[in-house]
């Protein structure tokens, strides 16, 4: 094997970890999360991540990665009013809906419909106002 595939994977796990977790700790900020609660919950989701990719390619066979959701956290970053608990139940709540999407294959496949330049247009209107109150910033 190639040396630059296993450093093209470290560093592509990398950037995506360093970009989310910036997404994390504002979203944790914006819900009034303390130092440790944010540490808490990072770590949590990391441990969480791990479990979930060992048991998938345990049971796949391949590699599978999971990630967190990138689009709520950003949501929750951009947004005001939110508290702690708030947080937390809408992304168990969501994880739930994630699940039922995945087991219910009418809903799956219509959501795989949607264009991916749909899709990636709603999370850049989630992101807009997030990297704007950044550059204010």
């Amino acid at each position: 094997m190639r040396i630059s595939i296993p450093i093209s994977a470290f560093v592509a796990a990398i950037v995506g970890f360093g970009g989310t977790l910036a997404l994390v700790i504002a979203a944790a900020k914006a819900v009034g999360a303390t130092q440790i609660e944010t540490a808490s919950g990072v770590t949590a989701i990391c441990l969480a991540m791990t479990i979930e990719c060992l048991w998938l390619s345990w049971r796949t066979k391949m590699p599978v990665i999971t990630a967190w959701s990138t689009p709520g956290l950003a949501l929750i970053a951009a947004s005001s009013g939110f508290t702690m608990p708030q947080a937390v139940g809408a992304f168990m709540v969501t994880g739930v809906l994630l699940v039922a999407t995945g087991l219910f294959k009418p809903l799956t496949r219509l959501i795989a419909r949607i264009p991916a330049s749909v899709a990636s247009g709603m999370l850049a209107g989630i992101l807009v106002s997030f990297a704007v109150n950044a550059v204010k910033a």
